[in-house]
């Protein structure tokens, strides 16, 4: 999408017809301010107004079409009370103008910040371009395709900084095509997703931007002792990857970690999962097209720290040679694993990958992603993902992050008590613990594969899909969770 920022607007816009010009509607808070919008069409705004059908509430969305103007029409975008405005209203207020905007076929916006200081304009670039996306690889072209806002012009508020506004709204768009390409990676079918199509994927974004990327095969993590990770890609024909990309600053940076849970499909393994939604696998590598996808940002931005990306990535099939319940497994750091459920197949590849991550690069800190419990669904939903960690930092950083982006996380507990309920009676170790409690052991059990490097365990199983509560993102794609989060996060890191 391309964005430009100007103090005024002189009307010079090709295509008229599609072009809309946007205005900020607050409740109960009237006329509408606007240094754009024609006198004629403030009369008709505001008889709506008068008719209780403008209201400014929050999502109350209003579309004028104006033939023969500058602009070929209006929408009214109804953020709610003014004092309280924030990022995530207007995110999801602009998520319902889509329909709006698609509707009419608007090709270019015009939104109008005139008399609108400090208004939290990235976030309508975020809802642009996350509310208009579509996964239609597959389908049929449309006869008459839709259109999407492929132009965004923002009339700066007055003595606003205009190259400040400029590059904010630049890296939201950043950020926001980062998220869709990870919803892309998930939304891809299985047949056509493989751990080695991932890896494919991850040389791409090496060779595309000059980073650092290295890809483990089988026999090289046979010689490294990840028997835990090999032991999950048993049962598959499609061979395991270990995936590694690395931005390099320099030398004195921070290191931070990024690792992502790339399970491209899960069938359970021997301890199969029910038929009903199975198709819904093909996600179980949110995280690993997260932390990809976020890769792919940091070295555009190249901020000054120094960032490894790791995805362990196999699919999880109970053929013949699959990994058994009972079977006792060594990782990396050589700690033992007995088996008890090969569906807790996710903490199984991590162990290697966090261990391998801490001990190759030794990363100041470190943040794992992963689709990894059903119960952190049942405890969270679909509103935020749980959040694992005994650093206060780590916790208090991505909590503020979260909230910036509105990818939510939720701080759950993680004691030494939590350990004992992974505690093996054959091996160190076992790979699922009671029924109640079911997040919390999964990240106890993770915690035993980082050592005292600061680390935080994200569970996405609620968030990577199926939301239902976010305009800007529809249900039936993949959400690409993460991306934007661990893009605030890793460049706040920086400085």
């Amino acid at each position: 999408m391309q964005i430009q920022v100007v103090d005024a607007f002189s009307g010079d816009v090709a295509g008229a017809e599609a072009t809309v010009l946007m205005v900020p509607c607050y409740e109960d808070d009237f006329p509408l301010e606007s240094a754009v919008l024609e006198r004629d069409d403030e009369v008709v705004l505001q008889a709506l107004v008068d008719r209780g059908a403008l209201t400014g509430k929050a999502g109350n969305c209003t579309y004028l079409p104006t033939p023969g103007r500058v602009y070929g029409g209006v929408l009214v975008l109804g953020v709610g009370k003014r004092a309280a405005v924030d990022a995530e209203g207007v995110r999801r207020a602009t998520g319902k103008a889509c329909d709006l905007l698609t509707a009419n076929r608007a090709g270019t916006v015009v939104l109008d910040l005139a008399r609108h200081a400090a208004f939290p304009a990235a976030a309508v670039v975020d809802a642009l371009l996350l509310g208009q996306y579509e996964f239609k690889v597959y389908k049929k072209p449309a006869e008459t395709p839709a259109v999407n806002v492929g132009a965004l012009t923002v009339i700066a508020p007055k003595d606003g900084d205009l190259n400040a506004l400029q590059r904010g709204l630049e890296l939201a768009a950043l950020a926001s095509l980062g998220a869709n390409g990870a919803r892309h990676l998930a939304n891809t079918p299985p047949n056509d997703l493989t751990p080695a199509k991932l890896a494919e994927f991850a040389e791409g974004i090496a060779k595309d931007s000059g980073c650092e990327c290295t890809i483990l095969e089988q026999k090289q993590m046979e010689t490294l002792g990840m028997g835990s990770l090999l032991a999950v890609a048993r049962g598959s024909v499609q061979p395991p990857r270990l995936i590694i990309l690395r931005h390099h600053h320099s030398d004195d940076a921070k290191t931070i970690a990024i690792v992502g849970k790339g399970v491209t499909f899960d069938t359970g393994g021997i301890s199969l999962k029910p038929g009903a939604d199975m198709h819904e696998m093909k996600y179980d590598m949110c995280g690993a097209a997260a932390v990809l996808c976020a890769m792919m940002n940091i070295v555009e931005l190249k901020p000054a720290v120094n960032v490894i990306c790791v995805v362990p990535a196999v699919e999880n099939m109970p053929d013949a040679d699959a990994m058994r319940p009972g079977d006792i497994v060594k990782a990396y750091n050589g700690k033992t694993i007995e088996v008890h459920n090969t569906d807790a197949e996710g903490r199984l590849i991590l162990a290697d990958a966090l261990a391998y991550t801490v001990d190759k690069y030794k990363p100041d800190a470190m943040v794992d992603l992963a689709t990894l419990t059903g119960a952190c669904v049942v405890a969270l939903g679909h509103h935020a993902a749980g959040l694992f960690t005994g650093d206060d930092s780590i916790a208090e950083a991505l909590i503020a992050a979260g909230e910036t982006t509105g990818e939510r996380v939720w701080r759950m507990p993680l004691w030494d008590d939590h350990d004992k309920l992974i505690e093996g009676n054959h091996a160190d170790i076992c790979n699922i613990g009671p029924r109640e409690g079911g997040a919390i052991s999964a990240a106890a059990f993770l915690k035993q594969f980082v050592g005292e490097t600061p680390w935080a365990h994200l569970d996405i199983a609620g968030t990577a899909w199926g939301a239902k509560h976010l305009p800007y993102l529809s249900p039936k794609h993949a959400s690409g969770y993460g991306v934007r989060l661990l893009t605030a996060w890793i460049l706040k890191q920086a400085g």
